[in-house]
């Protein structure tokens, strides 16, 4: 007996057994139980998420010995013959290959005659959207008014090429890419009912590379089990892909962040052994770089392949910038587009990674004391909270020696905000505090709760960092969220606008022009 690949021997046979539709098996089930069946469907995806398996399945359940069901019984003879593709009443139709007039003609010619074996008679067109326009024409009346007999399954990848007044005729149904998860759990199934030996890792590997095409996945899973003699291990599948571990570019990573030019050339030199996909590579390094981002946003990674990746990952999202991290970020995207029309990809992949080390702004430097994002935002309760940050006694033995800021002026804080040179989180957390109270060299500003939302973690840092090298009798500098009727540097902006506003009405009201083009036509003004 002949080989029969993965794909197919582990096919659907069961609306329970598909992966990653629910919306689509529910909607059809729910029709199924109902009696309530459509003439016509239209499943659209891209290869391998199970649209022409789907239509099959919907087929059984519609030609079942049991009657219409939700789920085909899968032992009746029609069940059978579905599965092993010689039911007469299922015609299965290539539009690649049979899109003509002449074609579409000869297929529908015979939905006027009733079912052979079968309740009804089904026509799956896949890949409907190649077919003619001379065929879609004849297809149209069929669709509009079919036989009571007749159900038509289309199945496409590309529905924008589907005429208009076809898709009005059909329910329309769009299969969404597997996500890799489901097709690692698939995969993972079907190893245990092989009896094959694999790793974790192998199988995670292989379903990144599918793409969100099980199909693809089982393709891939087929190959790596003939290269690997039905032993699946994680070093044998990256080189059948041409894949390389992901701590090789964590590596380059590091190495950039850090300025190492040794550590970069000895990385660079590592991986040039492996004979990478350096376009796969750099997309590797991008997918390193968001998972920092995550981490410095959110507080936790997620998407990397072993706890020591984890580790490291956290280390870089503590000590750089999350501004220097966006732009490693952007690098590396940006030169996935480039690295095709360079020399070679590997001088593209090079010449991103030096662009990468080069260009990093002198103000973007590693964050002296890292702190972990918080778990929590802020939460707008009419509790007090107190936010304070203390000078090290390091920064203060550097500033001994130099002359620091201007002393502190209670009466001066409003203008002295006005001339800081701030920008984004950190000046919108300034100009929304007020002054509070200064003792024992401790600054207190208050924030109303109205403007919580500005007390970002590393604004505060930011901001106290400033304030000390602003002034020089400040050693500490504390926020406090309170209720205050104060004025800010906000408020006096947004009060200057208002009165301007203001103003600016009154001028046009006070217009002759205006006057006389309001009596003309019997106009009046309204306030906005």
């Amino acid at each position: 007996m002949s080989y029969l690949v993965l794909a197919r021997k582990w096919r659907p046979k069961f609306f329970s057994e598909v992966s990653g539709q629910n919306h689509v098996v529910k909607a059809l089930q729910n029709s199924l139980k109902q009696n309530k069946v459509h003439h016509a469907f239209l499943f659209a995806g891209t290869r391998g998420v199970g649209k022409t398996t789907i239509a099959r399945l919907l087929a059984k359940a519609l030609n079942c010995e049991q009657g219409v069901v939700s789920e085909p019984c899968g032992k009746c003879e029609s069940c059978k013959a579905i599965d092993n593709g010689h039911f007469m009443d299922l015609i299965e139709v290539d539009a690649a290959s049979q899109r003509g007039i002449d074609d579409t003609r000869d297929l529908l010619e015979n939905t006027q005659y009733t079912p052979t074996t079968g309740r009804y008679k089904v026509y799956l067109i896949d890949e409907v959207h190649q077919l003619t326009k001379e065929a879609f024409n004849a297809l149209l009346k069929t669709l509009e008014e079919p036989p009571p007999h007749m159900k038509f399954l289309l199945a496409t990848t590309e529905s924008e090429k589907i005429p208009i007044t076809v898709l009005s005729r059909c329910l329309k149904f769009n299969l969404k890419k597997i996500s890799e998860e489901n097709i690692s759990k698939r995969m993972t199934e079907i190893c245990k009912e092989e009896g094959i030996e694999f790793e974790d890792k192998a199988i995670d590997m292989i379903s990144q590379a599918s793409d969100g095409s099980l199909r693809d996945g089982l393709s891939l899973l087929d190959q790596a089990l003939a290269y690997e003699d039905y032993n699946l291990t994680a070093n044998q599948v990256s080189t059948m892909l041409g894949t390389i571990d992901s701590n090789f570019a964590l590596n380059i990573l590091s190495a950039v962040l850090s300025q190492d030019k040794d550590g970069l050339m000895e990385a660079l030199n590592t991986v040039d052994q492996l004979y990478p996909d350096y376009s796969d590579l750099l997309d590797t390094i991008a997918s390193l770089t968001q998972s920092i981002a995550f981490y410095q946003v959110i507080g936790s990674s997620k998407n990397i392949d072993s706890n020591e990746n984890n580790e490291l990952i956290n280390q870089l999202a503590d000590e750089y910038s999350p501004e220097m991290i966006q732009l490693i970020y952007q690098m590396a995207i940006t030169s996935k587009r480039d690295i095709n029309i360079a020399p070679t990809t590997k001088e593209g992949f090079t010449m991103a990674i030096l662009r990468m080390f080069a260009f990093q702004p002198s103000e973007l430097k590693p964050i002296n004391n890292p702190s972990k994002p918080s778990d929590k935002r802020p939460n707008n309760k009419s509790t007090i909270k107190t936010t304070s940050t203390t000078v090290k006694n390091e920064k203060k033995v550097t500033n001994d020696n130099e002359q620091k800021g201007k002393i502190f002026n209670p009466k001066q804080w409003t203008a002295d905000v006005s001339k800081m040179n701030l920008k984004g989180t950190v000046k919108q957390l300034v100009s929304h505090c007020m002054f509070g109270d200064i003792k024992d060299q401790t600054l207190q500003l208050y924030l109303d709760p109205a403007n919580e939302h500005h007390l970002i973690e590393r604004a505060v840092i930011s901001l106290n960092d400033y304030l000390l090298d602003y002034y020089q009798n400040i050693t500490t500098v504390k926020i406090k969220v309170l209720k205050t009727n104060g004025t800010t540097l906000a408020k006096k902006k947004s009060e200057a606008t208002e009165e301007q506003n203001i103003m600016n009405q009154s001028r046009i009201k006070s217009d002759p022009n205006l006057q006389e083009y309001m009596d003309m036509f019997d106009a009046t003004i309204e306030d906005s």
